[in-house]
């Protein structure tokens, strides 16, 4: 299972390099997720900020792939998974996700923690 389970977070990190207009050296993803469902935040650090980007196609299955391998009683609820040079690391959550707090609240603090306070710059609405 730990194979496997290195080869999909290889993949999430190729699904990671399609972001072709920012090096990917500096990527942070961030993901809560539950049954069905994850919310996907990734941020370029560019030094003074960072740059909130749309996930890409196939990320989502990717991710959801990844926590639905592991044993239901396993299964994680946050993932950080942050791309340096050319390697990665992961860091997962196993609790269940409190649900007095949001998980705009939730990324608030893990950016914090992570970056101090750098600015995020979200693009523009389309």
């Amino acid at each position: 299972m730990a194979h496997e389970a290195a080869a999909q977070l290889n993949a999430i990190g190729n699904l990671l390099a399609m972001d072709t207009q920012y090096p990917l050296d500096g990527t942070f993803l961030y993901v809560e997720a539950d049954w069905g469902w994850a919310d996907i935040s990734i941020f370029k650090d560019l030094g003074a900020s960072l740059l909130w980007r749309d996930p890409m196609d196939g990320l989502f299955e990717a991710l959801l792939d990844l926590r639905e391998a592991e044993a239901s009683d396993k299964r994680w609820s946050t993932m950080q998974y942050r791309i340096t040079g050319d390697r990665f690391d992961a860091a997962f959550t196993y609790e269940p996700l409190d649900s007095e707090e949001s998980t705009i609240d939730r990324r608030a603090i893990i950016l914090r923690q992570r970056y101090g306070n750098k600015q995020v710059v979200y693009p523009p609405l389309p």
